[in-house]
């Protein structure tokens, strides 16, 4: 066919996703535990959900040729991700990925703040947010039922083209915002700053919850501390000190890990 006009789908595809129930199911775990610990994102699903299914498949020389497991398995991995990245947003107000952080962000801005009242102080919400997830899932499916093959031309497209696009979105959201122009400058630092971080290697997500959480972080902080009178209430509590420890042990680990690869 022409490489220039859309091939025509190919809807019994649709079905082969259900010829491999324990590739689907077993990646839908996995996207769900990494969708409720905050941080781990999409890409550590995917990877151990295609590491699962190569490991258990009975012809892995065909993954990274287009073998459809590998593909089931690391896309229904990466949906199943946000879904789940829900929980510990409604639940303790923590986003699980950068999807999460953003929608924390607009629930900020609009006085919403997630936490275990939320469920008794705005019942609508959660079930409007609930109905309005279902209803964009079925939406979506429709939509790329219908015109997914005009959609997958935009791979087709120079990438500088696409990157234009972004940023003149972008920078176009940030104006209307509160219209000054100072919040685009603003903008265009910390965007040069992501470039730098980008290339020494470091991953976004986390300075990403970051920003997100410092403030909510900092507010309970203070609330803490004013409550119990010493800012050593958190070394007397199991649940603080539990989480003090993991997180000394990811540091740790980390180290570990820069100094094991610099010596090999």
């Amino acid at each position: 066919p022409n490489a220039k006009e859309p091939a025509t789908p190919n809807y019994k595809a649709l079905f082969e996703v259900f010829t491999y129930p324990v590739t689907l199911f077993r990646s839908a775990g996995f996207g769900v535990v990494m969708g409720v610990l905050p941080g781990v994102g999409e890409w550590m699903a995917q990877f151990f959900s295609y590491t699962a299914a190569r490991s258990g498949s009975k012809t892995p020389e065909m993954f990274g040729k287009g073998a459809p497991e590998g593909l089931i398995a690391s896309e229904t991995a990466n949906n199943a991700v946000p879904a789940a990245a829900m929980v510990p947003l409604l639940s303790l107000g923590l986003p699980g990925e950068a999807l999460t952080a953003m929608m924390l962000a607009v629930f900020t801005v609009h006085n919403v703040f997630p936490g275990p009242a939320l469920f008794e102080t705005r019942p609508d919400f959660i079930y409007g947010l609930y109905g309005s997830l279902f209803l964009i899932n079925v939406v979506a499916f429709l939509f790329l039922l219908v015109f997914g093959r005009w959609i997958a031309q935009v791979t087709r497209l120079n990438y500088k083209l696409i990157g234009a696009g972004i940023l003149v979105f972008a920078f176009a959201g940030v104006y209307t915002a509160n219209y000054n122009l100072n919040d685009c400058y603003l903008a265009l630092a910390f965007g040069l700053v992501g470039v730098a971080l980008r290339r020494a290697g470091m991953p976004m997500v986390p300075i990403l919850l970051g920003v997100v959480l410092g403030p909510i972080l900092e507010n309970r902080l203070r609330q803490a501390i004013g409550t119990s009178g010493s800012a050593w209430v958190f070394l007397e509590r199991p649940i603080s000190l539990v989480f003090i420890f993991l997180m000394l042990l990811a540091i740790g680990l980390h180290f570990h890990a820069l100094r094991r690869n610099a010596r090999s």
